[in-house]
């Protein structure tokens, strides 16, 4: 199977707040083709319409200042409070309606943000310590990545009560360094970005090792088409970068891997990708629209620039849409 083509519609998004004076942590598209855009700090949720327009501004004031995963519920969404230590239940007007999970569970956490905070897990511990992400099950279980400060992905009911864990800090299999995306493909399995392990690594439902795709750099965010191709948003290294598993490594810029259902790499969308060029800043996040197999890629471009003010970029905006060619 080949890898389909792409092409950005560079003009997608400018209705929306500011795409290059906020940072998008993340991205979900629902079954109408509705985007829902999780902006950060100031922190809020956006509804677009698939042709950028905006729909609906929700969650002013109720969120924090680092929320980092969104899933769309049949009555609202989840939202990973990173810094809050827990998931909020938001109904479609934005107000809270519940909460599951506590912190920071880690002793070792740290705090304001630290870029290695992975570096200070000793051990698996229990929901939540800066979690990231949230992946709802079609059998109606949550999974949680969790994340900057543990090593563990929780399963959840869909209630909110933990069922179990697994994960503790290392590289070998079912050992994680910063879980930092869950999602459940079509098949029933639960993959997770091993972000500083360089992998994905797959799981049953019950959080059995199955296996792992190790030819990635910083996986960020996980998607499935309906042909079983999986999109794998990745982070940049930088010069004189260390990783968990590789040991020193870049410098590398952030892309995309379109993967098979064997696990074989059939494309980057990369600067250099032999079939869709495209420069990224930071691919934090990805999202597909099932009806068409068009892309959204999240960045946190905003913070990103901020720290390393040295990067060459044009376009800073925090939200990429690709358009399916074929």
């Amino acid at each position: 199977m080949s890898a389909p083509v792409f092409r950005e519609d560079p003009t997608w998004g400018e209705a929306l707040p500011d795409l290059r004076a906020h940072d998008v942590s993340d991205i979900a598209v629902d079954a109408r083709g509705q985007v829902h855009l999780l902006y950060r700090d100031p922190s809020f949720i956006v509804v677009a319409a698939p042709d950028g327009r905006l729909d609906a501004v929700v969650g002013e004031g109720v969120l924090g200042k680092r929320p980092h995963g969104i899933a769309v519920t049949d009555d609202g969404w989840l939202v990973v409070e990173e810094a809050g230590h827990c998931v909020r239940v938001l109904d479609r007007s934005g107000r809270q309606t519940g909460t599951f999970g506590s912190g920071p569970s880690n002793p070792a956490f740290v705090h304001p943000v630290a870029r290695d905070h992975w570096k200070h897990v000793a051990k698996g511990y229990p929901p939540f310590t800066r979690p990231a992400r949230v992946a709802i099950a079609p059998w109606g279980d949550l999974y949680v990545a969790d994340g900057y400060g543990n090593c563990r992905v929780h399963r959840f009911s869909p209630s909110g009560e933990l069922l179990s864990s697994w994960g503790e800090p290392g590289t070998g299999p079912g050992q994680m360094n910063l879980p930092h995306a869950v999602m459940v493909d079509r098949a029933g399995r639960i993959l997770v970005c091993d972000r500083e392990n360089d992998r994905v690594q797959i799981f049953d439902r019950d959080g059995t090792f199955l296996e792992q795709w190790t030819d990635l750099q910083r996986p960020q965010g996980l998607a499935e088409d309906r042909a079983g191709l999986y999109y794998v948003a990745e982070g940049e290294w930088r010069a004189g970068n260390v990783s968990a598993r590789l040991g020193p490594v870049g410098p590398s810029p952030a892309r995309v891997s379109v993967i098979g259902r064997d696990g074989t790499v059939l494309d980057r969308i990369a600067p250099d990708g032999p079939r869709n060029r495209f420069a990224f800043i930071t691919g934090h996040a990805i999202a597909l629209d099932a009806r068409n197999g068009d892309l959204y890629v999240a960045e946190v471009s905003f913070s990103v620039l901020r720290r390393f003010p040295d990067m060459k970029v044009e376009d800073r905006r925090a939200v990429r849409k690709l358009r399916r060619l074929g």
